[in-house]
């Protein structure tokens, strides 16, 4: 029985199942018995029959009631995951929250699924605490689970950028990186709490950090598909430093890696691919690309989606995140910011600040609204100064002059450098035309005739800061 505990611990219902089969010959005391009958509905449920293990998890339950107290306290546990995964979280959290304190490492995994169905109903800052009080307990346990300690890791580390918890940060990465995660079963939380912590240091302003992460989850990956994920990190790293060739080149990796994946094989860790790289892929101005990207995700992904409870906020407003910026880059403004403003109340919604922000900058420049500039400077309180977002909001506060939009920005940064129309084509990967055309935009919003004259209202006005323009924007 105790190699069929691991089993369900890895999600191996199959495998759990096998060894419970040599327990089914061998005189079981009550306990045993139901212990053994336990484990098979959670075998069940790891399996994906979720209704038949419920049941079997059910049915035991009730005759349950002079079971040993750890019995009792792991079927309580084992009951509320399988209605978790049956998408009943409040069940789920109630369940849990029944299993006693002194179970030992039994109540530290129940602590881990509340802060799951805490996470699945949206309640993200809830489901870090939750996280956070796991760690807790299981520092004070007798006998040591490693597999519940790394859930728990994979879960903080991966709310600490959504959140902004950078005041936890340095107390998580210490741990990310002390804690050993060679064990069985362990790599793909290993891969995503690098890809989080890769995210996190960028907030921080540790550029080098997250290249660094990213490298490592890149390392570690399982299949093509995670090795899309990590190019689109390191493409997402260089576009924040606005080293636009090095993204574009990432970008291109990325898509050659995923015509190789069969989207309808992707993993539940995988469901949002192609809105990774479609969104990547919109910021190099290619939007017909990222809407096909959009459309196979709608076709392939999201009715699968529909009959599930988790991620569909999230998911939503990554698509209308993608299309938001593709307008702009067309010059659609009207469409841009309807798009935008749903994807940021949904994000704002769920606590997602880090996107939320993003998208609050972005609003701030179309609209010239102050209060997404309040809300972003609110968000970003605990980043790094050289973070690109913190950029951008001191340009965006330190500027006396006219609103101007991201790709206007864009190009009028290119231009304080001197490049001329042909170069900055080249970089914004668009025609001279449509430069021109935002060209002659800009001259119209600083009441300019030159090239010359923009460059010194720029300047002057502060618009754009030569200081925080010191690295190569292009080579």
């Amino acid at each position: 029985m105790l190699r069929a505990r691991v089993h369900v611990r890895l999600d191996r219902g199959d495998r759990a199942l096998e060894a419970l089969r040599i327990v089914a010959f061998t005189a079981l005391s009550v306990d045993e018995f139901i212990a053994a009958t336990m484990l098979t509905g959670a075998a069940y449920v790891r399996l994906g029959q979720k209704q038949r293990g419920e049941s079997i998890l059910a049915g035991v339950m009730e005759k349950a009631a002079d079971a040993n107290p750890t019995v009792r306290a792991e079927l309580a546990l084992q009951l509320g995951i399988a209605k978790f995964r049956l998408g009943e979280f409040e069940e789920a959290d109630r369940l849990c929250a029944g299993v006693p304190s002194d179970a030992d490492v039994i109540y530290a995994n129940a602590l881990e699924y509340r802060g799951w169905a805490a996470h699945a109903r949206y309640e993200a800052a809830a489901a870090s605490q939750w996280f956070r009080e796991t760690l807790r307990v299981l520092a004070t346990c007798r006998r040591r689970d490693r597999y519940v300690e790394a859930a728990a890791l994979y879960g903080l580390a991966g709310l600490c950028p959504e959140l902004m918890l950078t005041e936890d940060w340095p107390v998580v990465e210490a741990r990310l990186r002390t804690f050993d995660w060679s064990a069985s079963g362990l790599a793909r939380w290993r891969f995503w709490v690098a890809l989080a912590a890769s995210m996190m240091c960028e907030t921080t302003g540790d550029v080098r950090g997250a290249r660094n992460w990213a490298q490592r989850a890149e390392n570690s990956v399982e299949s093509p598909g995670h090795r899309v994920v990590v190019l689109c990190r390191l493409a997402a790293v260089f576009r924040g430093l606005g080293e636009l060739n090095a993204h574009a080149e990432f970008v291109e990796r990325a898509a050659a890696v995923y015509d190789t994946v069969d989207v309808r094989d992707l993993g539940a860790d995988l469901q949002q691919l192609p809105l990774f790289l479609a969104e990547e892929v919109a910021y190099t101005k290619a939007g017909d690309d990222a809407e096909r990207l959009v459309a196979q995700y709608r076709q392939s992904i999201s009715p699968e989606l529909k009959n599930s409870s988790g991620g569909l906020v999230q998911y939503g407003a990554m698509e209308r995140l993608i299309e938001a910026i593709v307008y702009e880059s067309r010059g659609n403004t009207a469409h841009a910011v309807r798009a935008f403003t749903a994807a940021y109340r949904a994000f704002v919604g769920i606590g997602y600040q880090r996107r939320a922000a993003a998208i609050a900058l972005r609003l701030a420049r179309l609209t010239g609204k102050e209060r997404y500039v309040e809300y972003a400077a609110s968000a970003l309180r605990g980043s790094g100064a050289s973070f690109w977002m913190c950029r951008d909001l001191r340009e965006m506060r330190n500027g006396s002059g006219p609103t101007v939009t991201e790709t206007e920005m864009a190009v009028l940064r290119l231009i304080v450098h001197g490049k001329t129309y042909k170069e900055i084509a080249a970089v914004r990967r668009s025609s001279a035309k449509t430069v021109g055309n935002h060209v002659q935009s800009l001259f119209r919003k600083f009441g300019v005739n030159s090239r010359g004259e923009l460059t010194a209202a720029a300047l002057h006005q502060r618009t754009v800061v030569l200081q925080h323009e010191a690295r190569p924007l292009v080579e």
